[in-house]
Order: C-alpha cells, then sequence, then structure tokens
C-alpha cells in the first residue's frame, strides 16, 4: 500500500467514525455537551436543533465521503477520483475556513468553539495534506487546490471588498405625514419621531427595522400618550458613534436616548431584537421603566433560525449581510416572510426596509448584533423583572417560536401574554388592529 494510499485509509476512517458519532447525536444522546445548545454551538459555533432531521442526513454525508475515499484506495475507476478530489476539497474548504476563524481580528466565536475549531481544522488541513496525495492528475489536483481557494476567496471579497450600494431614501416617504427628527449624543446620532401629549411611551424600533415598523400604533397611542419612537444604532437612521452591537451597548443606548429628550420614566416596547433590548434595560433600570410591551421579543437564550445563526460564523456571517443588503430581492423576501397578511407589505415598506438596511453601521450591526448579543443574564432575571409586562406573540411566527411566550407567561412575574392566530413575526404591521386595541387596553390598567 502507498503512502496515498495509507492516507486515503485515515480519511475514510475520520469521516466513518465522525458519521457514527453523528448517529449516536440522533438518538438524543448529547455527551459531551449537557443540552443540544451546546452541542451545536461546540461543533458549528452557532447554535440548532441537532436533532434527526438534520444529523442524519449530514451522517449520510459523511459516510458517503467515507466510502468513496476507500473505493479510491481499492480501485481506480474515474468516478472514485472524481469523488475523492471533491470531498478533499470539501476537507479544504473547511481548514480554510477554520483558519480564518480563529484570527481574532475577523469576529467573535463561542469560547467553547474556539477550541474545537482549531482541533477540526488542524485534522481538516491534514486530512486534505493526505488527500491530496491520494488523488492523481492535473484537473483532480487542480479541484482539491482550487475549490477551497476559490470558495474562501470569494467569502473574504464578499466581507471585505463588495460594499453594497447605499440606496438613498428619506424617513419621511414612509412616516405617513409624522417629521423626523434627531438628537445628538456621544452613543449616537438618534433618529425619532415624538407625537402627542401625555404619559411617555418609548417605541424601540423592530429589530433589523426602523421606526415606521411602529406606524399604526404611534399615531393611535399619540391620542392619549407622549410617543417616542426611536432607531437604536445600527437600525433606521439613526447614525452610531460610539456604541458597541451586544447587549451591554444597546441598554447604554437606551438609556444615552431617554437623557437626551428628558424622559425619567416610561413604558417601553419593542418588537423583535428590541423587545429583547427592553426587557434588559428594565431588568438593569427598573426606576426608569413603569411598564413593557413586548412583541414576540428575544431574551430568551435559546437559538435563532438557522438563516440568522450563521451570521455568527466570522467572516460567513459578514460576508451573507454585505452580500445580502445588496440585492433587494434578498431583503424583499425576508421581509414578506415576516408576515402572513402579504397585503400589509407594500412596495413603500419595502422600499424602506431596503434602503436602511444598506447603511453602513445597519449592515454592520447585522452580525457584530448576532454574535454579541448573550440573553442568558436576561432569561436568568425574568424572575426577578417586576414591571407589568404585555407579551404578544403571532401563531405563525417564522422568526421566533410561539412556544416561547409559555416561557414568558411562566417566568415574568406579572405578564399577560396573548397568542394572536394568522400573525407573523412583524406583529405590529402584520396585525396592526389587534395589537393596537391589546397595548391600548394595557396602558389603561392601573
Amino acid at each position: 500500500m502507498t503512502k496515498g494510499e495509507r492516507g486515503g485509509v485515515a480519511i475514510a476512517a475520520v469521516l466513518l467514525v465522525d458519521a457514527v458519532v453523528h448517529l449516536y447525536w440522533a438518538t438524543g444522546a448529547r455527551w459531551p455537551a449537557p443540552d443540544e445548545f451546546a452541542l451545536s454551538v461546540a461543533v458549528l459555533g452557532f447554535g440548532v436543533d441537532f436533532r434527526p432531521g438534520l444529523l442524519v442526513p449530514l451522517a449520510g454525508v459523511l459516510l458517503l465521503g467515507a466510502l468513496v475515499v476507500w473505493g479510491r484506495v481499492r480501485w481506480s475507476g474515474w468516478w472514485w477520483r472524481a469523488g475523492t478530489a471533491v470531498v478533499v476539497a470539501g476537507l479544504g474548504v473547511r481548514g480554510l475556513l477554520g483558519v480564518l476563524w480563529a484570527l481574532p481580528g475577523t469576529g467573535r466565536l463561542a469560547p467553547v468553539f474556539l477550541w474545537t475549531n482549531l482541533a477540526a481544522t488542524a485534522l481538516c488541513l491534514a486530512l486534505a495534506v493526505l488527500g491530496f496525495r491520494l488523488v492523481r492528475g492535473a484537473v483532480a489536483r487542480g479541484v482539491v487546490v482550487g475549490v477551497p481557494a476559490v470558495v474562501v476567496g470569494a467569502l473574504v471579497a464578499g466581507a471585505y471588498v463588495v460594499t453594497p450600494d447605499r440606496v438613498e431614501y428619506r424617513p419621511e416617504q414612509g412616516l405617513g405625514g409624522m417629521a423626523s427628527r434627531y438628537v445628538d449624543t456621544p452613543v449616537a446620532r438618534f433618529h425619532y419621531v415624538r407625537e402627542g401629549d401625555g404619559p411617555p411611551v418609548v417605541l424601540l424600533s423592530p429589530g433589523a427595522s426602523w421606526v415606521a415598523g411602529w406606524g399604526p400604533q404611534i399615531k393611535a397611542l399619540a391620542a392619549t400618550h407622549t410617543v417616542y419612537a426611536v432607531d437604536l444604532p445600527g437600525q433606521g437612521f439613526t447614525e452610531a458613534h460610539d456604541v458597541r452591537f451586544d447587549l451591554d451597548g444597546m441598554t447604554a443606548a437606551v438609556d444615552a436616548f431617554l437623557g437626551a429628550v428628558g424622559v425619567e420614566r416610561a413604558v417601553l416596547a419593542g418588537n423583535s431584537w428590541s423587545g429583547g433590548w427592553a426587557l434588559a434595560y428594565a431588568q438593569r433600570h427598573p426606576e426608569r421603566v413603569t411598564r413593557l410591551v413586548l412583541l414576540a421579543p428575544s431574551g430568551l437564550d435559546r437559538p435563532d433560525p438557522v438563516g440568522w445563526e450563521v451570521f455568527k460564523l466570522p467572516v460567513v456571517g459578514r460576508a451573507l449581510a454585505r452580500l445580502g443588503a445588496g440585492s433587494r430581492e434578498a431583503q424583499e423576501a425576508g421581509v414578506r416572510g415576516l408576515f402572513v397578511h402579504q397585503d400589509a407589505v407594500t412596495a413603500e415598506l419595502v422600499d424602506g426596509f431596503v434602503a436602511t438596511n444598506t447603511f453602513p453601521d445597519n449592515v454592520r450591526s447585522l452580525y457584530e448584533l448576532e454574535a454579541g448579543l448573550d440573553w442568558s443574564t436576561v432569561e436568568a432575571a425574568l424572575p426577578t423583572t417586576r414591571q407589568p409586562t404585555l407579551v404578544v406573540w403571532g401563531r405563525q411566527d417564522t422568526v421566533l417560536p410561539v412556544a416561547n411566550a409559555a416561557v414568558f407567561a411562566e417566568r415574568l412575574p406579572d405578564a399577560r401574554v396573548t397568542v394572536l392566530d394568522d400573525c407573523g413575526h412583524a406583529l405590529p404591521l402584520d396585525c396592526a388592529e389587534p395589537v393596537t386595541a391589546l397595548v391600548e387596553g394595557f396602558l389603561r390598567e392601573r
């Protein structure tokens, strides 16, 4: 047996063991991690549902790769040669990505994944070298070297070279007659709307969106309250100055805005990410928040959908955010996925969403927030969160599962929890009338 063939045996053996491990996890076992979330973070770098529907196909791919490489050791047919070249190229891609992920300047990694990534990277690169000796011919070796270089090079270019064109858009176009205001602070130059007169209500723009996402509620609540709707840094038309895109940074931004506009105590409301930021702020500054309105909020230490979780990976997340910002089609599809009532997705709504998500601060915040938001302390503090809280969820939410509503109902001491049928994640717009009625009723309580 040649050195190349012995290397092929080693590759096949590693892939076979990896396939068996994935099948073991598919039985429900989570060793060596304490739970499913921790295991997926350790293995992949982000949280997913480590269930048979994901694990069995992965095990099948690994097993097929092992069989192909083993077949190449035993036989020399073109199919085995071509298949082995693809397998070895895949190992090279993973190895080069792992090198990028190990560089501190490229982004943040979950601490446990730092070490598993280093081990997996070293192993994949070693196996790729062994595989290069096994493949024969200029074309096959070109695949082994060229595919990893092209894939990783394209990701690096997408992350650091390609810049989405900024789409010009005036906030007045989407505010239905309401006036934009700005207030400058060391943290950011905040864009906000102020309407009405009465006790203050502060609406934090929905995550990855802008204040127009609260349009119906601003107008309705202004009849009895002073309503502030604000874009936090990395959202909408606010310009970030000195802010970290993590939980500390976003709660500090809320504090900076309240101080700048002279609001001492207020009802605080948010949707999606901003619901989690409102909750975290209320926990840290209970004297400044009288009530909470949380619409499909973040705040639980659970994985996001895979399409969001991948933003946590250095380089990969940055590339996806920048490339996605440059595609109107991708952004419109993302908006429509938040709604059950597609007639609510107007051209004006899409225009505003697309434009604000091409702004440099907002593109950067997408991947930095996904990587930097640690909700574990927020979830742990739920039992000590004393403000009366309204929690509303859409039963057809495709971003954060409606089952999360029950967790808030159980752990918040003073919560009113409602699940609305035929409603998605963008609750303030998708189900404007029932949401507005619920909020108005909640604010009338004493």
